[in-house]
């Protein structure tokens, strides 16, 4: 009995790590504007500071394939809050090239309350060699401020009602165009779920 309550905890182990905490996501190729094939992944940590300030951290990887090349030259976001006039603003960033962008029009998908792009946009400002090179990592930090600050988390970013709540820009691609990529989710592991769901069924049966 003991060594199947083991084996069902460990698989809950390996499932639940397969299902990524709800501050990864990754760039949805399928779902881009004009599907080139960039891509990115990244993790988002939100953090209440205090009263109406928050702390938004965005650390950021570009996937994109060297086929397709360009740099990743916008990340913009938005989030889930009860206050009209909620704002942000841009705290750091370690690739100098991406600077604050505030609210953008990120078109078709919408608008967003903040970012960082090069030259400060979204759409395109400045080269597109000062953004995110292929296989480099950038962390960005933003602060939040809003009236619910304390009450905001993770998935008011990532599972934002108006959907996508991230979005990436991607400017000189191999064959010269561009792209913008929402970010994702990853989905559970099915197969640790799977195998779960059995060992528990199995121990009912026994019992």
């Amino acid at each position: 009995m003991r060594n199947a309550r083991n084996t069902i905890a460990a698989i809950a182990i390996a499932s639940t790590a397969g299902i990524a905490s709800a501050d990864v996501f990754f760039g949805d190729v399928a779902g881009s504007a004009e599907q080139t094939g960039a891509t990115y992944s990244g993790n988002l940590v939100y953090e209440h500071i205090a009263g109406s300030v928050g702390e938004l951290t965005i650390t950021l990887t570009n996937d994109t394939p060297a086929s397709v090349g360009g740099r990743l030259t916008a990340i913009v976001f938005r989030f889930d809050t009860v206050d009209a006039s909620a704002w942000t603003s841009l705290i750091s960033s370690t690739i100098s090239g991406m600077t604050n962008t505030g609210t953008v029009n990120g078109a078709p998908y919408g608008t967003f309350k903040g970012g960082a792009g090069t030259g400060g946009q979204f759409e395109g400002g400045g080269p597109a060699s000062n953004g995110l090179a292929i296989g480099a990592t950038a962390t960005f930090v933003w602060k939040i401020n809003a009236s619910d600050a304390a009450s905001l988390n993770e998935m008011s970013f990532l599972n934002a009602s108006n959907s996508p709540g991230i979005l990436a820009r991607f400017r000189g691609l191999t064959d010269g165009g561009s792209d913008k990529v929402p970010g994702v989710i990853p989905a559970p592991a099915p197969i640790a779920l799977a195998g779960l769901a059995g060992l528990i069924a199995t121990r009912r049966r026994r019992n």
